[in-house]
């Protein structure tokens, strides 16, 4: 829920498909196989979940001028961390770990090294999953729920005002995240909700 829990989360769902993707070579439209169009579609996937990414981004950005709004967000991302380090300690780690795999995997594309590419998503997995169990945990501590789910509802309905197409767009965001997973062979995304 932090800037850093947040960009690690985000990394971990759309890393490997871009990576993946940036690094294979386009198709040549005279010998189109089912790989070299699985990567195209794997690419207008990408750009659409960007092209929504940026529409909620610039919405979401909106609502949070509102000074009241801004600071009960902050106030509970600032609770949810602290509940984070109590109920994993070693997350910290695990987030700065995540951001050098970042600049790893950049690095990796650069050179074409689709095995290192492998290899960091093999690693992330797990990081991945033990940074969701630690949130599931702490956003079923009554207190932090009710807050969540309170702040939810305000920053949805803000959100709404702003752009009409949230919950469509939240919807087709999923969906792409999904088919990015799957074609990059690491199966469905764990569903989350960061409205």
């Amino acid at each position: 829920m932090t800037h850093r829990f947040s960009r690690a989360a985000v990394f971990a769902a759309l890393m490997v498909p871009a990576a993946l993707a940036a690094q294979t070579p386009r198709p040549v439209a005279a010998r189109a196989t089912p790989q070299t169009s699985a990567t195209a579609n794997a690419r207008a996937w990408m750009a659409e979940l960007q092209q929504i990414q940026g529409r909620l981004q610039a919405a979401h950005n909106r609502v949070m001028q509102d000074a009241q709004l801004r600071g009960e967000q902050e106030a509970l991302f600032r609770d949810v961390k602290a509940a984070l380090q109590r109920a994993d300690p070693g997350l910290d780690a695990l987030a700065r770990r995540v951001e050098s795999m970042q600049a790893e995997a950049a690095d990796a594309v650069q050179r074409g090294d689709r095995a290192r590419v492998q290899q960091l998503n093999a690693e992330l997995v797990p990081i991945q999953q033990r940074f969701m169990r630690a949130q599931q945990a702490v956003m079923r501590q009554p207190a932090i729920a009710q807050r969540s789910a309170a702040l939810e509802q305000r920053l949805h309905a803000r959100m709404l005002q702003m752009e009409p197409e949230t919950d469509r767009l939240l919807a087709r965001g999923r969906e792409l995240q999904g088919r990015l997973m799957q074609a990059a062979g690491g199966g469905q995304p764990p569903r989350s909700r960061q409205d």
